[in-house]
C-alpha cells in the first residue's frame, strides 16, 4: 500500500495559528484524519481490507486529501470493487499532483479496473445456461447468490454459489465464485475458481483478461498481500 500521507504532509497541514476556534477545529480534524489513516494502514497490512477501507473513508471525511483518496482506491482495487476503485483513482488524479510516472500508473490501474467492471456487469448477472430439472435447484441458489453479491453480502453470496455448485458447476457460476472470493480476500480460492472457469469454458471470450487477473492475484500472494 502506498503510504503517501506522510508526517511531513500532516505537519504542513498543522501550520495554522491556534488563536481562532476555526484553526483549532482544523487541527482536530487533521489529527483525527491522521489517526484514522494510521489505523487503516495497520488493518491493510494485516490483510483486513474491509476494515482498512472504512478507516480510510472516515479519514477522508475528516480531512479531504488526494493522498487518502489514492489509498482508498487501492483498497477497493484489492477488494475487486471496480466502480468505486475507479471513482477514487479519478478523485486522486483530479485533486492530487502526481508526477508523470505516478499518473501513468494510476491511468493503467483505471484501465484494468474498467475491464473488471465490464466483466462484473456482464457475468455476475449471467443466468444459468439451462432450464433442465437439475438446474432448477441450482438456479434458485444462483439467483440468491447474485442478490447477496449486489448487496455486498459476500459471505452469504459465497454460501449460495457454493450450494448451486453442488447441483451444477457451470462456468458462469465459477466465475462469480472467483469474484466473490476476491471480495472476501480469499486469494487462493479466487485463483482456483478462475482456473476452473477457464478449464470449463475453453472458448471464454475474456480468457486473456482472466489469465491476467490470475497472474495479478499470484503476484499479490507472493508479495504477501
Amino acid at each position: 500500500m502506498r503510504i503517501v500521507l506522510s508526517s511531513a504532509f500532516i505537519a504542513a497541514c498543522l501550520c495554522v495559528t491556534t488563536a481562532s476556534a476555526a484553526a483549532q477545529s482544523r487541527e482536530e480534524r487533521i489529527a483525527r484524519a491522521r489517526s484514522l489513516f494510521e489505523e487503516g494502514v495497520a488493518a491493510y497490512e494485516a490483510g483486513r481490507i474491509d476494515v482498512a477501507v472504512q478507516k480510510l473513508l472516515a479519514a477522508q471525511r475528516s480531512y479531504r486529501s488526494p493522498e487518502i483518496a489514492y489509498n482508498i482506491a487501492r483498497c477497493f482495487e484489492r477488494m475487486g470493487e471496480a466502480t468505486r476503485g475507479i471513482y477514487w483513482y479519478r478523485a486522486y488524479l483530479e485533486h492530487g499532483r502526481p508526477d508523470e510516472a505516478a499518473r501513468r500508473d494510476v491511468e493503467r490501474r483505471i484501465a484494468a479496473l474498467r475491464e473488471v467492471e465490464q466483466r462484473q456487469r456482464a457475468q455476475i448477472l449471467a443466468a444459468p445456461p439451462s432450464d433442465s430439472e437439475i438446474m432448477a435447484e441450482a438456479r434458485t441458489f444462483f439467483e440468491r447468490g447474485v442478490a447477496m453479491f449486489q448487496r455486498r453480502q459476500y459471505e452469504a453470496a459465497m454460501q449460495a454459489f457454493t450450494a448451486a455448485h453442488r447441483f451444477a458447476p457451470f462456468p458462469e457460476l465459477l466465475y462469480n465464485m472467483a469474484l466473490t472470493a476476491e471480495r472476501l480476500s480469499q486469494t487462493r480460492d479466487a485463483i482456483d475458481y478462475y482456473r476452473e472457469y477457464l478449464r470449463l469454458r475453453r472458448d471464454a471470450p475474456d480468457r486473456a483478461q482472466v489469465e491476467r487477473r490470475i497472474a495479478e492475484l499470484r503476484a499479490q500472494r507472493e508479495a504477501g498481500h
